[in-house]
């Protein structure tokens, strides 16, 4: 980590820790509505496209909240475009009443900010409501490759580069969580300057470089694998558990295998300046959403895991993952303008 990220860093964890104490003081100073005090529908802002995993997410979130709002309309907004930076700084930008809030797959979202500088600090401009989902990234190879586990997979890189090839590999962009999670595994095991990264837009134009073959192994979301179990294989989760929805695949730390966990935690969040007490009772719709069985169903249906942490657990919980990443996000800054 460069001087000024540590400072960037710590100035936010300053900036952080204060407004912690100050919001456990006083999320009761102000009577709430069974509505949270909304008045109009609420704006939920997604930085992805419609269809992939964050903005499913954010959907069935939205078609269950209501009934714990007091019917209040929750309506969802794709605003895609720079890893989730487009989305973010249209709510940074937005008003701090709570009725425009975004969900964000945090992986993406805190790295985006960590890379480069967009004018957006998470921890400084956003106030996180509540988790309540989460998505891990899996090692993939093609089913017909021979190769069933990342020690294979390690052997197969340093195969290739011995005989003069650089192995190819899929990712969704430059500063994606996959980009990151893959890169921290290949310079952990001493093998990052044996492959090749290959950059597409998007989860879909990864996984079919793979199926075409165009390269050798990707990253995907654990919950898009079974979709595809005849032609993929997953060999490796990077995470220090295994996904509680798809978990017949084994985890990195399982095979003894370096690197970093890249689980994206799926949060509800709100400019910097909305009231405590909102964030507090918007918290408590949001867990009793996470309990009901319509949405239970549907994120069981769309092979999605259901994780709640409340606002403080959230913030601290970030932190751990902005510290665990901060060395790769310095390698992979380093990268960005070659």
């Amino acid at each position: 980590m460069t001087n000024r990220m540590r400072r960037t860093f710590f100035a936010s964890l300053t900036v952080l820790t204060s407004s912690v104490l100050f919001a456990a003081g006083g999320v009761n100073s102000v009577a709430m509505a069974d509505n949270c005090g909304l008045e109009r529908p609420v704006k939920v802002i997604v930085g992805y496209g419609a269809g992939g995993g964050t903005d499913s997410y954010a959907r069935i979130l939205a078609s269950v909240l209501p009934e714990f709002l007091d019917e209040t309309p929750v309506v969802v907004i794709n605003k895609p475009g720079g890893a989730q930076v487009v989305a973010m700084k249209f709510v940074k930008g937005a008003a701090p009443n709570g009725l425009t809030l975004q969900v964000t797959a945090m992986g993406g979202g805190l790295m985006s900010t960590m890379l480069r500088d967009h004018g957006i600090s998470w921890f400084e401009d956003f106030v996180p409501i509540a988790q309540f989902g989460e998505t891990n990234q899996a090692l993939v190879v093609q089913r017909d490759s021979g190769i069933t586990t990342a020690a294979e997979l390690i052997a197969f890189i340093k195969k290739e580069f011995a005989d003069g090839q650089k192995t190819r590999w899929s990712h969704p962009g430059r500063g994606s969580v996959s980009h990151v999670g893959v890169t921290a595994f290949l310079e952990l095991n001493g093998i990052l300057g044996m492959t090749q990264d290959v950059p597409f837009k998007g989860g879909a134009e990864t996984r079919n470089a793979l199926i075409s073959g165009e390269v050798d192994f990707s990253a995907s979301g654990v919950h898009t694998v079974p979709a595809f179990n005849d032609i993929l294989l997953a060999v490796g989760v990077l995470a220090d558990q295994r996904d509680s929805v798809v978990s017949d695949i084994p985890t990195l730390k399982e095979q003894g295998i370096e690197f970093v966990p890249t689980s994206s935690p799926i949060v509800l969040a709100a400019p910097t300046g909305v009231p405590e007490a909102f964030v507090a009772c918007m918290s408590e719709a949001v867990v009793s959403a996470t309990q009901h069985s319509a949405f239970v169903n549907l994120t069981k249906k769309a092979q999605q895991a259901i994780v709640y942490r409340g606002s403080g657990d959230v913030e601290t919980h970030l932190l751990g993952l902005a510290r665990a990443w901060a060395p790769t996000i310095a390698e992979v800054r380093s990268t960005l303008n070659q």
